[in-house]
């Protein structure tokens, strides 16, 4: 269990990591709150820009809540967060599952989907973007 938490420990500083040289490629500065922003949406599950700063005033009681709306707009535009979302999907397989997924909505209620039904969710969101027929789905990667 030990070894798994320190790969996602990992993959995220990677993740994190990708988003500061985002941002520094666009021209935007990494500043010491934006670094403190982005650790609260990767350890939270905060959906909302008022949770975001309700965490981060707790460690940061200089941080403005204009300083959290930019930040989570900008990483609403990398496609890296998402506003008010009422669910998150955990990064490792459910007990039940296989290699399906377990999504955990606001209220704590936990929804298992099997490698079957997680493949017809996803087909399913695939075409409503477009993409027709049955994809062949090398991965999926969640953020």
């Amino acid at each position: 269990m030990l070894q798994v938490q320190d790969e996602r420990l990992i993959r995220v500083a990677r993740e994190k990591d990708k988003i500061l040289d985002l941002f520094r490629s666009r021209g935007m500065r990494v500043t010491k709150q934006r670094k403190l922003i982005l650790d609260i949406v990767f350890e939270q599950d905060c959906t909302s820009c008022k949770e975001i700063y309700y965490q981060a005033s707790k460690r940061d009681k200089n941080i403005g809540i204009a300083t959290v709306y930019r930040m989570v707009n900008a990483l609403s535009e990398l496609g890296v967060f998402q506003t008010n979302v009422p669910y998150r999907l955990t990064a490792y397989p459910a007990p039940k599952c296989g290699n399906g997924c377990r999504v955990i909505l606001k209220n704590q209620c936990e929804v298992d989907f099997d490698a079957e039904e997680w493949q017809r969710v996803l087909v399913y969101a695939l075409n409503q973007k477009g993409y027709t027929g049955e994809p062949e789905i090398d991965r999926v990667i969640l953020k």
